[in-house]
């Protein structure tokens, strides 16, 4: 039996984003005509639409504002944690999901792995980028998760260099 290890978004960091994208829906919502009033004399292109859409005072959008800007920003969490990467590593293969894309990445391909700008990154031995981003989990279990499927780490874990 193939062992596997997922590196994912966990549940919590799903829950953080939907709740801070809609919280500064919200708080934009509640917020815009205050700030518009602030800046209606910068340089902003389309200004006077946005200035139009602050200046309501009817309470239906009082209280409709803040709520399209909350559905707005849930939106913009289902996007965040929906693309984010999801990797499943054996042995022989990692397995890349982001939405609906999968992408397999076999061993011979490749060459090295490590951390670049807190971006994971897999070249292969011609130097080609097999893939590089986020990868929701901390430094030390991406590093090991590798490491114990016997992928070439390039990076440090524990502050110390891991040496093949």
């Amino acid at each position: 039996m193939t062992t596997q290890t997922t590196l994912k978004m966990t549940v919590g960091d799903k829950v953080f984003v939907w709740l801070t994208c809609g919280v500064l829906g919200l708080a934009l919502g509640l917020a815009l005509p205050w700030l518009l009033s602030h800046i209606a004399s910068w340089p902003i292109p389309f200004i006077e639409y946005l200035k139009f859409l602050g200046s309501f005072d009817n309470p239906l959008m009082v209280f409709g504002r803040p709520a399209v800007l909350v559905i707005v920003g849930l939106i913009i969490a289902f996007v965040i944690t929906y693309e984010s990467p999801e990797l499943t590593i054996t042995d022989q293969t990692i397995q890349v999901k982001e939405g609906d894309d999968l992408r397999t990445i076999e061993r011979e391909q490749v060459a090295g792995v490590y951390r670049r700008s807190g971006k994971v990154r897999i070249e292969s031995p011609s130097g080609r980028v097999l893939f590089e981003g986020d990868v929701s989990t901390k430094r030390e279990a991406t590093a090991d998760a590798f490491i114990a499927h016997g992928y070439p780490w390039e990076g440090t874990v524990n502050s110390k260099k891991i040496d093949d």
